[in-house]
């Protein structure tokens, strides 16, 4: 309990503060004024991904992500599925909380009427000069890397994944794509929608990440390296020589259900294989 009694508010930590008005209830970080937010909010900014669900777009060094959609069916999923609405900006606050490295929180935002959640909105930042670990794993072997650049690389990733799960959290989809970095060292975890909080880091869940992980680096990394980087990621009573054939299992399904969907949406995105240079 706090000094006044009250149960401290996990949507609003020490450093932030919590105001209310009718049809709104805004956290906001405690250096930005209401008049600089607004500001923020205002401004049509750049577009970076709209769907059915969510409109996004950066404004400076910030991302704004709007819930979207009809206002009875965007009300009716922001009220049903109020806590995952909130799940992204509490689990930055307890990822953050515990070092571990994820957008900086600035304001969420709920706007209701009559006990609907009309809308919601989320600012965090933006990772200005940062790439995904895919396309850093393609920078290294454009630059001619060799294998101890691999080696570091991988071995800070694994750190960083050890990290989360030692924050009793839980990412369901830790593909290189959510997880970003500048330097190969330091490393950001995105797509926090996914993330799950106080639960346990069974070996489901860690086989289900290491399938995305692997399924990330296999077209461009052997075994030599990918295995290492694996076992730095389990327990030492788990034996890689029984983890890796589950593993590769795991990721060949994992690739044929993904470009089944993709044919079946009529599109290919390209891979990281896609990019590699040829081979002399």
């Amino acid at each position: 309990m706090t000094d006044a009694g009250k149960t401290p508010d996990p949507m609003c930590p020490e450093n932030f503060r919590v105001e209310r008005a009718p049809g709104k209830v805004m956290y906001i970080r405690n250096d930005v004024t209401d008049a600089q937010l607004q500001t923020l909010l205002n401004h049509p900014g750049e577009p970076i991904k709209t769907s059915p669900k969510a409109k996004v777009r950066r404004v400076g060094h910030w991302v704004v992500k709007e819930s979207a959609g009809p206002l009875p069916v965007a009300a009716a999923r922001n009220t049903l599925q109020r806590e995952k609405r909130r799940n992204a900006w509490l689990a930055a606050l307890r990822l953050r909380a515990h070092r571990v490295r994820v957008p900086e929180p600035l304001a969420f935002i709920e706007h209701s009427r009559l006990g609907v959640v009309t809308a919601t909105v989320h600012v965090f930042q933006y990772l200005d000069g940062f790439r995904d670990v895919e396309q850093y794993l393609l920078h290294l072997v454009k630059s001619g890397a060799g294998p101890d650049a691999f080696s570091a690389f991988l071995g800070y990733l694994a750190d960083a994944v050890n990290a989360l799960a030692g924050a009793n959290a839980y990412h369901a989809d830790l593909s290189g794509k959510n997880i970003f970095t500048r330097d190969g060292v330091r490393f950001y975890f995105i797509d926090l929608d996914a993330v799950t909080l106080d639960c346990v880091y069974d070996e489901e869940k860690r086989l289900k990440n290491h399938i995305q992980l692997y399924d990330s680096f296999c077209d461009a990394l052997g075994e030599v390296l990918l295995v290492p980087f694996l076992q730095k990621m389990l327990p030492p009573e788990m034996d890689p020589r029984t983890w890796m054939p589950r593993v590769r299992d795991g990721q060949r399904e994992r690739r044929m259900r993904i470009e089944a969907k993709w044919d079946k949406q009529g599109v290919r995105p390209r891979r990281i294989r896609d990019e590699l240079p040829p081979v002399e």
